[in-house]
Order: structure tokens, then C-alpha cells, then sequence
């Protein structure tokens, strides 16, 4: 991998990052897992991976990411169920670690199709929802003061474990690269940076509702999927970039109108 395309990767997570702990500060669990759960990690993870591969290994590579995919429910259920009672940010990070690393791994017993990894998502996803439903509302009781500090050194960690990820994974191959693309650099790094400041319960809710932003994520890696199987792995990429942009666009107009964003303030506070 080239400095450059490293450095790509690095700065678009921590712009992302960086973004959603800011919302988070400021405004509800909600809004800030609209902006943590785009593909701002996998997305330039996958830019590098086609300026050094062909498309059959970009295919190989995004279904094996597809399948990994699922791996992130109990991932986020572990952290939660920590942090929510009291967990401090070591025992639920690696809570959350373990959860993914054990799920990852198995998900590698499986001679995954297409088909098969799309259904397995999607049953994963509705339980996970479904599990964590209670858990997506929570307030920021007041908003913390802003050190002078705070933004470079927020930049500073995510880069930080953007650039261990990849180092760690440049000599693997296309299975197991997919797999490492998935690995939650975002929400790791968001956890880093606002488990302490926030509390685990806020943090919680915002990954819990990322969940559901999530399931525009499965479409963008199954797009990638069959265009790079296809032989048209950039065109897989820009089309598949499009699904979780308007998934998460689709949901905050539901979320609207059926309250659960634009009410959860309220619903919280009764």
C-alpha cells in the first residue's frame, strides 16, 4: 500500500469520526450513527485494494466482507450490554473486540454465496434491531466543554487505528483482507474518544442505532460484489456507495414520521 492510500484512508475516518462525535455531543445517539455508520473506513479500504488488485480478488474480497458484515451485531450487542451497566471503557471495548474477532473467525467456516450471505444479514440485522430496540434512546444531559485540544486529538487516535488495521493486514489475502476491511475501525475510535465523555449508555444508543443504518451497508457490499464479479469493480463501488446514503437518507425520513428520532428526546425526558 502506497503512503498515499493510506493516508486517504486515515484522514476520510477521522473526518467521519470526528463528525459524528461532534453530533454526538450536540445533538442525539441518532444523528450521530447516521454519520458513524457510512462506508467513510471499508469505502477508501477498497479504493486501495483495487489500485493493487484485479476484480476477481475485489469479488472474493466483498464477499468475504458481506459475510463478515453480520459479525457486527453482536459486536455492538456486546459493548452496549457493557457499557450500559457501568462498564468502563476497557471492559467494554473489549467486550465488543472479542465479540467481533470470535464472529469474524466463524464466519470463515462457511463457503459463503451471495445469496446465502444477503439472507444470513438480514436475519442478523432484524434480531439485532429487534434486541436493541430499547436501547436507542438516550440524552446527552448537558453538553461537554470543548478543550482547545480535543479535535486533533481525536483526529490523532483514529489515524492511529486506521494505520495499525492496515499495517497489520498488508500481507494477507483475499479472504482475509475482506475481513480485516470490516474490521469497526469507526466505531472503535468513536468509543475511544466518547465512552469517557459521554457515558457508555449515550454511546451505546448511538451504536445501537447505527444498527439500523447498517442495513444500507449490506447492499453497498453485495452491489460491489456482484459488479466486481462481473468484471466492473469501480462501477460495483460508485453504485454500491449510493445504497447506504439513501438507506440512511430513507430512515431519518422514517424516523420523522414515526418519531423515533424526532421524538426520542421526549420520549426519554417522560
Amino acid at each position: 500500500m502506497t503512503l498515499l492510500s493510506l493516508a486517504i484512508k486515515a484522514l476520510s475516518t477521522a473526518f467521519i469520526v470526528v463528525a459524528a462525535s461532534l453530533v454526538a455531543e450536540r445533538t442525539r445517539p441518532f444523528l450521530a450513527a447516521m454519520v458513524l455508520s457510512l462506508p467513510v473506513s471499508t469505502g477508501p479500504a477498497y479504493v486501495v485494494l483495487m489500485l493493487d488488485h484485479d476484480a476477481a480478488f475485489i469479488a472474493e474480497a466483498s464477499l468475504a466482507s458481506l459475510s463478515a458484515t453480520v459479525a457486527l451485531v453482536p459486536t455492538v450487542i456486546a459493548y452496549a450490554a457493557v457499557a450500559r451497566r457501568g462498564g468502563s471503557l476497557a471492559t467494554s471495548w473489549l467486550a465488543m473486540l472479542t465479540a467481533w474477532l470470535a464472529f469474524s473467525l466463524a464466519t470463515r467456516l462457511v463457503d459463503w454465496t451471495a445469496p446465502a450471505a444477503i439472507i444470513c444479514n438480514l436475519a442478523g440485522f432484524a434480531l439485532g434491531i429487534l434486541a436493541t430496540r430499547r436501547w436507542r434512546h438516550a440524552l446527552v444531559a448537558v453538553p461537554p466543554v470543548r478543550r482547545w485540544f480535543d479535535i486533533p486529538l481525536r483526529a490523532m487516535i483514529v489515524m492511529t487505528v486506521v494505520v495499525t488495521v492496515v499495517l497489520v493486514s498488508e500481507s494477507i489475502g483475499p479472504g482475509a483482507s475482506g475481513i480485516a476491511a470490516m474490521f469497526p475501525a469507526s466505531y472503535t475510535s468513536f468509543i475511544l474518544i466518547m465512552h469517557r465523555r459521554l457515558g457508555g449508555t449515550v454511546v451505546a444508543a448511538a451504536l445501537a442505532n447505527g444498527l439500523v443504518m447498517l442495513v444500507g451497508f449490506v447492499g453497498f457490499l453485495a452491489v460491489l460484489h456482484v459488479l466486481a464479479a462481473a468484471g466492473r469493480p469501480w462501477t460495483g463501488l460508485l453504485a454500491g456507495l449510493s445504497i447506504p446514503v439513501a438507506w440512511s437518507a430513507l430512515v431519518l425520513v422514517a424516523s420523522r414520521l414515526e418519531g423515533l428520532g424526532g421524538r426520542s428526546a421526549d420520549d426519554a425526558r417522560s
